[in-house]
C-alpha cells in the first residue's frame, strides 16, 4: 500500500510540474488586451508564414474603407429583406413539388418560383414582395389556377421585390 501512495504522488507531482505557462492574458481597465505567446508558437507561426507568403505579399496593403450609404433605399446596403412570397403548392414528396415549380415557371415567367422546405412539407413559393398588399394583384391571377394561393413571410430578393 505505501509504494501504491508513493507512486500516486510521484505521478501527481510530474504531472504537476510538467505544465509551463505558455500565454498570459492581461485586461487593461480601457479595454486593451495583451497576450504573451510563448516563443515557439511565435516561431512556428512566422515560419509558416514565410512559407505561404513571398516576401513581397507581406507589405501592409492600405484598405480603403467603403463608402457610407445614407439613404432611405433598404436595398443599398443588404441584398435581402423581410417580406412575403406566395405559397401556391405544398406536398410532402420533393418530386411533385418540383413538377408543379417546372409547370408554374413555364405559365408564368415574369414570377420568380422556388421550392422551400419547411418540415415536414416541401412548398412551392413564388415572387418576391415587400408586403402583402403588393402580392394580392397576383394572389387574384393565381387563384384561377393555384385556388390555395395565400401569402407568408419569407426572405425576398431585395431589388426583385415589388
Amino acid at each position: 500500500m505505501k509504494n501504491f501512495i508513493t507512486l500516486f504522488f510521484i505521478f501527481t507531482s510530474i504531472l504537476l510540474s510538467a505544465q509551463e505557462k505558455v500565454d498570459t492574458v492581461v485586461i487593461h481597465n480601457n479595454g486593451t488586451l495583451k497576450i504573451e505567446l510563448d516563443h515557439r508558437i511565435n516561431q512556428i507561426i512566422t515560419a509558416k508564414e514565410d512559407t505561404n507568403c513571398p516576401v513581397a505579399a507581406k507589405k501592409v496593403i492600405e484598405r480603403k474603407e467603403t463608402p457610407k450609404v445614407n439613404s432611405a433605399d433598404p436595398c443599398a446596403t443588404q441584398t435581402q429583406i423581410n417580406g412575403f412570397k406566395i405559397q401556391i403548392y405544398y406536398s410532402k414528396n420533393r418530386s411533385d413539388a418540383d413538377k408543379v415549380r417546372n409547370e408554374f415557371e413555364k405559365s408564368y415567367p415574369h414570377l420568380s418560383a422556388q421550392v422551400a422546405y419547411f418540415a415536414p412539407d416541401y412548398r412551392v413559393l413564388v415572387g418576391d414582395y415587400l408586403t402583402k398588399g403588393s402580392a394580392s394583384p397576383d394572389i387574384r391571377k393565381l387563384k384561377s389556377k393555384y385556388n390555395s394561393s395565400f401569402t407568408i413571410p419569407y426572405k425576398v430578393l431585395c431589388r426583385r421585390a415589388k
